[in-house]
């Protein structure tokens, strides 16, 4: 397992559990062996930032055992002589530092949330877990491709364009040379519950998070790079001088040559925010246009364009699956709830008027988050099948 490719794509497999009994039992091996920590360190990493950390999660033996690899490290060091200590000390201790982070890290999305002592905190009957990683692929044919139980490979192939499922679960597309017709649209589409990464035929990256969609020319254009948003999305956007990224959202236009930012255009949000993270972005709708920095959060309905400073982590928490609130009102912390774990929001009675702040996991099951909220005194929960009962 020399091969950096090879360790690549079986930790995904291992991920996905797709290793036999034996390759399993070699790749756990070569992981303990320290043979290649920083490859395996960089991988786990990756992977709690990406759509499977819940199935890494669910492996703690990849971390019990990247721990032993880094610990073999520091015993052969210790049977040296001091002179060679001094020398290699430095880069180990870094390698150690960033293993024992990685291992807090996952630690910390366990338990981001207090477990619930008797007494200490409303105990719900019911709980409903977490959204997941899933979408549906429409084709230009009408052909529709469930995302989460398809096989990994490739998945259709038409007008010069393959579609590929990858071992770590995101979509890619990649065009023939000389070959993709822009007349031809896809659309990938999340439900409530789910979220989704692909690359784009251009190499632009986005993440999708729930009950979006977002429809494309499956080759794009050879002037232009348009899609179309519903929902929200964050784009890492290749940079190509010679053919603008062009997205459209709730009445608003951005167009950029290549840079990173977030889209917020759900249809039930008051205005379609902007936040830009790198580069620069123009942002256009019918009361005109503005130029953003990053930092700048834009606000767009029918009336204005407004610019703000903003918390530029804050707004693109859910890519990293966190959920970050600050001085926001219960009605849009329960709209995020309501789409990523697929429920019901009801107000009963007078409406809670408490400012939440804080930050939770998103994987933690929707009565944890609750607990969380309830716990400040200004807002209470009850979870009736999958319907979520808000009071004062």
């Amino acid at each position: 397992m020399e091969n950096l490719d090879k360790i690549e794509t079986s930790f995904y497999k291992y991920l996905n559990n797709e290793l036999g009994e034996e390759e399993a039992r070699q790749f756990l091996e070569h992981l303990q062996s320290g043979a290649d920590k920083d490859v395996f360190l960089q991988l786990i990493e990756n992977g709690l930032e990406g759509p499977l950390a819940d199935q890494l999660l669910g492996k703690p033996e990849l971390f019990t055992l990247l721990n032993q690899s880094f610990a073999k490290v520091v015993h052969t060091i210790d049977t040296k002589p001091e002179k060679s200590i001094t020398k290699l000390w430095p880069g180990i201790a870094a390698g150690i530092a960033a293993a024992v982070a990685l291992i807090i890290l996952g630690i910390y999305i366990f338990n981001a949330v207090p477990k619930s002592e008797p007494g200490s905190g409303p105990e719900y009957v019911n709980s409903i877990k977490p959204g997941k990683m899933g979408a549906t692929l429409t084709l230009a044919n009408g052909k529709t491709i469930g995302l989460s139980g398809a096989a990994n490979g490739e998945l259709a192939k038409e007008a010069g364009i393959s579609v590929t499922k990858m071992a770590n679960g995101q979509l890619v597309y990649e065009i023939e040379e000389g070959n993709g017709d822009p007349s031809k649209t896809n659309t990938l589409t999340t439900a409530k519950g789910e979220t989704y990464i692909l690359t784009l035929p251009d190499k632009t990256k986005v993440w999708m998070n729930a009950a979006s969609s977002l429809t494309y020319a499956a080759g794009l254009n050879q002037r232009e790079r348009k899609v179309m948003l519903k929902g929200e999305a964050y784009f890492q956007v290749a940079e190509d001088k010679t053919r603008p990224f062009i997205v459209e959202s709730g009445g608003q236009k951005i167009e950029v040559l290549g840079t990173w930012f977030n889209v917020n255009a759900y249809p039930d949000e008051e205005k379609v925010t902007t936040t830009l993270l790198k580069g620069s972005v123009k942002v256009s709708g019918k009361p005109g246009s503005k130029i953003l920095k990053p930092g700048d959060q834009s606000a767009v309905n029918e009336k204005s364009i407004s610019i703000t400073e903003v918390d530029t982590e804050r707004a693109v928490a859910w890519k990293d699956n966190k959920f970050l609130f600050e001085n926001d009102d219960i009605r849009y912390i329960m709209r995020m709830i309501e789409r990523w774990y697929n429920v019901e929001v009801v107000y009963i009675g007078e409406m809670p008027t408490e400012k939440f702040g804080g930050g939770v996991s998103r994987f933690d099951n929707v009565s944890q988050v609750l607990k969380i909220l309830e716990s400040t005194g200004g807002a209470h929960f009850k979870i009736e099948g999958r319907r979520i009962l808000v009071s004062k």
